[in-house]
């Protein structure tokens, strides 16, 4: 999310918008727009049928991955601190940019907790 939102106003000076779908209930939304600073569109889907028609992975597995120790180490020592987890603590996240019309621009499925797309990718797509 610190990256999604770091590259907000990038996103909007493209001519798109940013949406946030979490795994979570609406009773969790505040918390998380405390948690991140992020005010912008925030969804929430505790039967979490967008993830699994997006395609993206959950398990303990993928959330204990070996590579999430070293990505959670990065993020530590860049500053960054895991508040409380709420909502579905397994359930991966995924990164899409969307349109015009049916278009699907750029999918990002996480593989494992940390596991996200370089940002320039994801602003490259709005480009096209």
């Amino acid at each position: 999310m610190a990256g999604l939102k770091a590259a907000q106003p990038e996103i909007q000076a493209r001519g798109a918008g940013l949406v946030v779908v979490g795994p979570a209930r609406p009773e969790h939304i505040a918390r998380f727009r405390h948690a991140t600073g992020y005010d912008g569109p925030l969804f929430v889907d505790p039967s979490l049928r967008a993830f699994e028609t997006a395609g993206l992975v959950s398990g303990w597995d993928k959330t204990l991955h070996p590579l999430t120790l070293v990505k959670g180490f990065l993020a530590f020592t860049s500053g960054f601190r895991q508040g409380v987890r709420q909502g579905n603590p397994v359930q991966q996240g995924g990164t899409f940019v969307l349109g015009a019309g049916p278009r699907v621009r750029f999918e990002w499925r996480d593989r494992f907790a940390g596991d996200h797309p370089q940002m320039g990718a994801v602003l490259a797509a709005l480009r096209g």
